[in-house]
Formats: structure tokens, C-alpha cells, sequence
């Protein structure tokens, strides 16, 4: 739970003004920085954008050196079975969300602001048990830099990817919810300021992002894979009666990557789910379907069948399903969609049996389950 006065941390400081300044170039983007390249959906994103745009992609990652970074997303480019050529055109930018400047000196920094055309701001450390001060640095003041970075020189779109943990966030100005949920939320707060203040800006909301309806693959460190993980080795579900807002990471990319391209859809923020949320009985019973042993038992059972487990599911994880999974799932009616909210207007996936069929095989093939 947030205890942490964020009070100051809601005033977007006055130098971050983009009133004044000449727009970025009109047409197709020849420049895009991406921020979070290195991670589930971020991946996704940059594969999606070399694929809709002929621009180079700068591509903020914190590495030990330029060689380490390009090795990283080289890989995110193979998992995506992105052909390796389109290397050439992404650009490494040293650098890290929790530092000013992202580390870079001021006149690499202005440099940078100069040379782009767009910003698609998708990084954040990505905690849902750490506390608001920890996740704070890279979240908010990371955020904060990104909103600098589009206002220093000319006024640069931002296009900056949320969750939909803000809207129990933005009932609770921000307390009484995850020191994650609570950090994007005051970084939304922050790109509405800007807006304010002449910015073009688009805020895109993903729900629950689940394996890629292609593939099979999915973000190993994400904390709803491991809750499914868990389950699957434990032989039983919690029988919840909660909804999930939901997509898959190819649709949830490719619906923020289409919006972003529209000029008119600008100034607006966006649900990236499916239109209908997702029950939670349900999911799991796409895995049972798929021929998987997992009966439905009540949520005080499940969590004992996860502590029976021992060393196989890590304390974190039972923490997570303990507390902030209760947090984390709407109730039945609960409104996720909001009057100032748009559904993205791509069609989404089937959830068959063939999906979690390709989600298993990857697990499995992966080692993150023991072969089946």
C-alpha cells in the first residue's frame, strides 16, 4: 500500500512548456526514440515499428556498454522472428530512466531532442511489491525526463504506455494501491500537465498482457505468468469470481502502434483491451481445455496447494497472489473503461484452446514448466 506523500511529485515543474515551441515535422516519423526495449511489450513494440515505419529507432537501454545493448535487442528481434537486417536501423542510447538526463550530458541530451521526431515512452521497472519511493526514480522521474526530452528544442509527440491499474490508483488519488500502480499513475498525471501546456500527447492503457496468439511466448518475469505457472504445477486454480482486462501482447502492440500513427486520435487516452473482459475462471479453463489437470478450488486452497510447493514458487510469488492479485482483479460490474477512455479498434485474437495449447508448448519448450 502507498504511505509515501506523492503530493509533490503531481506538480509538473514550469520549465516543461511546450506552448511556445515549433512542432516536429509533419508526416510519417523518420526518427522514433523507444524507451523499455528490452522488455515483454516493449519488445513487441520495436519489432512493430521497424515493421510500420521506415524510421530509425533509437532505443534507450541501460547496459554496461553499447555492444551489450545491441546483443540484448538483437535478441528480443530473434524471439520475435524479426529478420536480423533490421538492425541497421536502430540506434543504442546508453542511458537510464532514474538518472537526469538519462546520464547523458546536456549537450547529448539536446542532441537527442533534436534528432528525434517521436517518443514512445513504454519503460518502467515493473514491480508489483515494491514500494512507491523505490519504484519512484524510474517511473515518475523517468517520466518526468521524457517530458523534458519532448520540450527542449521542438514540441515532440509522446506516446506514453500505461496500465489499467491506474484507474483503482485514480480513486484513491494514487494511495490505498500498489507502489507500481501508483507511480503510473502520477506519471499520467504528469503527461496530462504537458498536454496542458501544448504537448501532443496519447496515453495508451494495456490490461493484463498475455502470451503472443502466434507463438505461444510470453514475458517470463511477468507477474501473471508466474501465478499461472504456479497454478499449473500445483494441479488447481483459485476459483475467483473477478475479471480480467486483457490482450495479447501482438494485439495489444500493434493496436498502440496503429492509434499512435493516427494524428486525429491524439490528446486521447486509450484502453488497449479486448472489448470484453476476460473471467478469471475462465482463463484457466482454456488450460483445461488445452488438457491440463487444473480444477477450480477456492482461493484460500490454491494458495495453500502454492505453499505446498516450497521452493518451486517463490515467496514473491505467493505474496503477489496473496495480496496484490485481490487488488488486481475487478470485480463483477466494476467500471474499467471510464468516460474520457477509448477501446482500441482492432480486432482481437481467439482465446482457444489452440492459444493456450501454443502458450503450453512454450512454457514447456522454454523450461519455465517441466516438458509435458
Amino acid at each position: 500500500m502507498v504511505s509515501f506523500p506523492i503530493a509533490e511529485d503531481l506538480r509538473l515543474p514550469a520549465e516543461i512548456d511546450a506552448s511556445a515551441l515549433p512542432d516536429a515535422p509533419e508526416g510519417p516519423p523518420e526518427r522514433i526514440l523507444l524507451t523499455g526495449a528490452t522488455g515483454f511489450l516493449g519488445g513487441f513494440l520495436l519489432a512493430d515499428l521497424l515493421d510500420a515505419t521506415d524510421a530509425r529507432i533509437h532505443c534507450l537501454v541501460r547496459a554496461e556498454s553499447a555492444g551489450e545493448a545491441r546483443e540484448r535487442l538483437a535478441g528480443q528481434l530473434r524471439a520475435r522472428n524479426v529478420p536480423e537486417h533490421h538492425m541497421s536501423r536502430i540506434d543504442v542510447v546508453p542511458g537510464s530512466l532514474a538518472k537526469p538526463r538519462f546520464g547523458l550530458s546536456d549537450e547529448e541530451f539536446s542532441d537527442l531532442s533534436r534528432g528525434i521526431d517521436v517518443i514512445y515512452h513504454c519503460g518502467a521497472w515493473v514491480n508489483l511489491l515494491a514500494s512507491y519511493p523505490i519504484l519512484r526514480g524510474c517511473n515518475v522521474s523517468g517520466t518526468l525526463e521524457i517530458l523534458r526530452l519532448a520540450t527542449r528544442t521542438r514540441r515532440i509527440p509522446v506516446h506514453y504506455i500505461s496500465t489499467m491499474g491506474v484507474i483503482p490508483a485514480a480513486r484513491e488519488a494514487g494511495t490505498g494501491v500498489s507502489g507500481y500502480c501508483a507511480t503510473k499513475w502520477v506519471a499520467e498525471q504528469l503527461v496530462a500537465q504537458a498536454a496542458d501546456r501544448g504537448s501532443p500527447t496519447m496515453v495508451h492503457r494495456p490490461g493484463v498482457i498475455l502470451a503472443d496468439s502466434r507463438t505461444g511466448l510470453v514475458g517470463k518475469s511477468d507477474w501473471f505468468v508466474h501465478l499461472t505457472t504456479a497454478s499449473i504445477r500445483a494441479g488447481c486454480a483459485p476459483d475467483h469470481p473477478g475479471l480480467l482486462p486483457v490482450g495479447t501482447v501482438d494485439f495489444t502492440s500493434r493496436a498502440i502502434v496503429e492509434l499512435s500513427l493516427s494524428r486525429r486520435a491524439r490528446g486521447q487516452v486509450f484502453h488497449v483491451i479486448d472489448p470484453e473482459p476476460l473471467p478469471f475462471r475462465s482463463y484457466f479453463q482454456g488450460f483445461a481445455d488445452a488438457g491440463v489437470d487444473l480444477p477450480l478450488v477456492p482461493f484460500d486452497t490454491w494458495l495453500e496447494r502454492l505453499r505446498d510447493l516450497g521452493d518451486e514458487v517463490p515467496r514473491s510469488t505467493l505474496r503477489l497472489a496473496g495480496e496484490t492479485l485481490r487488488q488486481m482483479i475487478p470485480a463483477p460490474g466494476q467500471d474499467t473503461a471510464g468516460p474520457a477512455a477509448a477501446s482500441a479498434h482492432r480486432a482481437p485474437p481467439v482465446l482457444d484452446s489452440d492459444y493456450f495449447r501454443r502458450m503450453l508448448a512454450f512454457l514447456s519448450r522454454d523450461a519455465v514448466l517441466p516438458a509435458r
